[in-house]
Parts: structure tokens; C-alpha cells; sequence
């Protein structure tokens, strides 16, 4: 027994082991996960606005080259190239400058003139004719050396194709730190913009020194090099800086050489599963020692153990948020209940429950009050079933199926509206409504043999009945093809409610 007791200790820790790698592994990959989409956030935005100042730019060049424009006065020149320019924050100059690398024209007519022509952004145009978009190392601005920012130049081109001088507009370095500190990246974790060949143009958490530095020689940087010419990727490193290690998922911005990289710290990462762990680990530790000093008690707790995954399969059939059945349950119960009517020809009724203008509820009051009233909705429609048969369910989002078996039509539109009436009465403000408060709107659908061929067909029915008292207003109860003799009952609900 002392023998077997052992090996099922064994076992139980090496399950253990296993199953702390497994969630090992998956706290690295949902952390790989979320700082990919954190990228993507930034690349994307990035990528929008760098296109739209491209636009600009070209709109620029082309308005400078029209004909119109040699026979403006200096003032509508002035009007005429930047009047209805590109209007952002952190634009801080557009400007045309000519062959000779003279400014001709800019959007501050009282920055002093200054010779450009030994300036990257305006040689690399100059000597290469394939060269689109260009984007700058970071520098300070020659009008302002409080003020750092990038320049965006494009080639201007003669008729003849020969080199006719430079667009340019100068990006602000505060557009990239506004749109990085907005962005939650954990204890430790940083955003940075880099280039491929190692020019640092962001860090966030922000740090002046660093911008514009060229770590193409660093030890950390030689190491990632590679990695960073792909479009995406992720890598663990430690900073030489403050001794951190990190995990780095990163994103190229298309058309560009910038490399948007996320960074979370390892720390941060891990520290649910190194709590996990330790806990783990202690009763591991208590367990062993209990289970090899007391090995009678196995089949008791194995059977401990049957009974709770039982608990937690039933569990798995209601719906967390509202405490209802889940879609899953209903699809067993209606499947259970449509073999019963079709034994003995029982009548049954459905009802579609929808919460009116919930979207713009939860866009108004956020998702955790929207939360909140998919509960408080829930317990109104448990209150208003009148028998413990009746079933409510959460169907999807903030539609709700209530099931009534042996009810008729009549019985079942009085229902809906006794569910309606304490939705309504839950008197929960919603600005965005015609009501005012929170309201619902109810289908009801009871089962006919010569209509409905199955389950699916009463669902339809009644879910057809709820668009009915969508389209007639909202919060309201309409009846699927009512009969003649539910008239009487379901026009005076629909008045009410209306």
C-alpha cells in the first residue's frame, strides 16, 4: 500500500509539473498575445497619420507646381499653398525647398531662411530618384531647440524628371510620446519606436536622453538586428539601462524603417503563475505528506473528487453573468420539450426577450454597467415566471428566452407582459432611450402543430414577433400570428405597453 500510495504521489506531482509548464507557457503566450495587439494599436496609428501627412504632402507639391501659383501675389502664395493644409497637433512646418536647398515657401513665414542641402532628408532625394517617403533620425528644430521632430521629405521633380527639390513637414516627437502614454504596459513595461538600424525615437516611459540615439552598436541591439527586419516577432532581452528582463513584441510600420516594440517585464508577466506556483508547491508539500500518512482516506477523497467535477459540470451549464442557463442548456431542454409535444400534441410557448438600445446603453455607461443590467434584467424576468417550470435562459448578448411549457397563447402574452412590466419597473436611467430607462422588447410564439414543423421553427416565430415589437416602437409585447382568440388579450398588452 506504502508502495502504491508512493507512485500515486509520483504521479500526482509530476501532473502537477506538467500542468505548472502548461500555464507556463500560456502566460507567456497570452503576454506575447496582448503586446502584439498593443503594437498593432500603435502601428496602425502611426501608420494612418504618417499616411495622411504623406497625402498632404503630395497635395502640397502639387499645388506648389500648378501654374496658378507663379502668378500669386506673396501673400495668396502663401494662402494658396497652406491655407487649407494638413491640420494636426504636432505638425510643426511644411515647407518647399529647391534644388539649391533654399526654403522657397513654408507654413512660418518668420522662421529665418537656413541652407538645407546637407541634410539627409534633402541629398537622399537629390542623389536617388526611386526614393518615395522619407523619414528623418530625430532632431531639434532649427526654430526651436526646445522642440525635437522628425521630417517627412518627398522629392520634387521637374518635367523632365530632373531634380527640382524637396518637400518637407516636420512631425513633432510629442505626437509619438502622447499616443505611447496612453497605452497600460504593467509594472515596468515600456513602448518604444526604433528604426531598423537602431535609432531610438520614442521610449515611454520617456526618457529625453534617449531619443535620437544611434544603438546600432550596442550588445542588446546586434542581438535583436535580425529579428526586427521581419514585419512582427517577439524576444526575450535584458536592458543594459536598468537590468530588466523583457519580453519585446514588436511590429513594422509598413512603407517605413520603424519598428513599433512593446516591452513587458518578466516580472510582471509571470507574477499570477509564480503566485500560483508557490501555492501549488505548499500543497504539493502538505498533500504529499498527508496522503503518504494517510492513504485510507483515498477512496474518500476520490470521491470527493467525482462530486465536485460533477458540481462544476453543472456549473458549466449556467451562464456566469445573470446565473440563468446558458445557450447550451436550453438547446438540450427545448430538445427535451419538442419530443415531449410531439408524444403527447403539449402545447408550449416561447418567448425572445431583448433589451432595447442596449449597445447604446453600453457605449453611454460602459460595459460594467451594461454588465449590470444584463443581471438586474435576469432576476426580473426570474421573478415574473409564475411557476418553478417555467425556464429562463440567457440566449446571447442581451437576448433572453424564457420557456413555458403547457401554455397557450394567452397565458403566455400575460407572461410577457408580467416580464416586460418588471423590466420597466426596474426604473434603471438610460439617457439614450425614447423611454428614459432601461426597457425590453418581447416575442411570443406558441407551438402549432400545422405551423411549426420543429423546435427551430417556434424560435423563429417568436423571434420574428420580437422584430414585430421592435419595429412598433419598443418596449412591448407582440404575439407570432396571433390567433382570433388571443386578440382580446394581446391588443390591450401591446396599449400598455406602448
Amino acid at each position: 500500500m506504502i508502495i502504491n500510495g508512493a507512485m500515486l504521489v509520483a504521479l500526482i506531482c509530476s501532473l502537477c509539473v506538467w500542468l505548472i509548464y502548461q500555464s507556463h507557457e500560456e502566460a507567456r503566450h497570452n503576454a506575447i498575445e496582448n503586446s502584439q495587439n498593443v503594437a498593432l494599436v500603435a502601428q496602425r496609428d502611426i501608420l494612418r497619420n504618417i499616411e495622411i501627412v504623406s497625402l498632404s504632402m503630395d497635395a502640397l507639391a502639387h499645388r506648389f507646381q500648378n501654374t496658378i501659383y507663379q502668378n500669386l501675389t506673396n501673400s495668396q502664395k502663401h494662402s494658396y499653398l497652406f491655407g487649407n493644409g494638413l491640420e494636426m497637433r504636432h505638425i510643426a512646418l511644411s515647407a518647399i525647398v529647391d534644388a539649391r536647398g533654399e526654403v522657397v515657401a513654408t507654413s512660418l513665414p518668420g522662421v529665418p531662411g537656413h541652407n538645407y542641402a546637407d541634410r539627409p532628408y534633402f541629398t537622399i532625394h537629390r542623389d536617388r530618384f526611386e526614393v518615395g517617403l522619407y523619414i528623418s533620425k530625430p532632431l531639434a528644430a532649427k526654430f526651436d531647440d526646445s522642440r525635437q521632430a522628425v521630417v517627412l521629405s518627398k522629392r520634387l521633380s521637374n518635367i523632365d524628371g530632373s531634380f527640382a527639390g524637396v518637400v518637407v513637414i516636420a512631425l513633432e516627437l510629442d505626437y509619438f510620446q502622447e499616443l505611447f502614454s496612453g497605452i497600460a504596459l504593467g509594472e515596468d513595461g515600456v513602448i518604444s519606436l526604433y528604426s531598423r538600424d537602431g535609432i531610438i525615437y520614442m521610449r515611454v516611459p520617456s526618457s529625453t536622453a534617449l531619443v535620437g540615439r544611434d544603438m546600432s552598436k550596442s550588445p542588446n541591439f546586434l542581438q535583436v538586428r535580425d529579428a526586427i527586419q521581419h514585419d512582427s516577432g517577439n524576444f526575450f532581452i535584458r536592458s543594459s539601462t536598468d537590468g530588466i528582463e523583457r519580453l519585446f513584441s514588436f511590429r513594422s510600420v509598413p512603407g517605413t524603417r520603424l519598428v513599433v516594440m512593446v516591452g513587458r517585464s518578466e516580472k510582471d508577466i509571470y507574477r499570477e503563475w509564480r503566485n500560483d506556483v508557490y501555492g501549488t508547491l505548499v500543497m504539493m508539500s502538505l498533500g504529499g505528506l498527508v496522503f503518504l500518512a494517510l492513504f485510507w482516506v483515498l477512496r474518500k477523497e476520490l470521491r470527493k473528487r467525482v462530486e465536485a467535477e460533477e458540481k462544476l459540470n453543472q456549473l458549466a451549464r449556467v451562464d456566469g453573468l445573470t446565473k440563468l442557463i446558458n445557450r447550451r442548456t436550453l438547446d438540450d431542454l427545448l430538445k427535451d420539450l419538442w419530443s415531449v409535444s410531439q408524444r403527447g400534441n403539449v402545447a408550449f410557448s416561447i418567448l425572445f426577450i431583448d433589451v432595447d438600445h442596449f449597445k447604446l446603453y453600453n457605449d453611454t455607461y460602459g460595459h460594467q454597467k451594461g454588465d449590470d443590467v444584463l443581471a438586474s434584467v435576469a432576476e426580473a424576468i426570474t421573478s415574473a415566471l409564475p411557476r418553478s417550470s417555467d425556464v429562463a435562459a440567457r440566449y446571447g448578448g442581451e437576448e433572453f428566452v424564457a420557456v413555458l411549457a403547457e401554455t397557450e397563447a394567452p397565458g403566455a402574452m400575460l407572461v410577457g407582459e408580467k416580464i416586460r412590466n418588471a423590466i420597466e419597473m426596474l426604473k434603471i436611467p438610460h439617457s439614450r432611450s425614447q423611454f428614459g430607462h432601461v426597457t425590453a422588447s418581447i416575442g411570443v410564439a406558441t407551438y402549432d402543430r400545422t405551423a411549426h414543423a420543429s423546435i427551430e421553427a417556434v424560435l423563429n416565430a417568436a423571434d420574428g414577433a420580437l422584430y414585430e415589437a421592435k419595429g412598433s416602437g419598443r418596449n412591448q409585447v407582440k404575439l407570432s400570428s396571433a390567433p382570433a382568440a388571443v386578440a382580446a388579450v394581446a391588443a390591450p398588452a401591446a396599449v400598455t405597453a406602448s
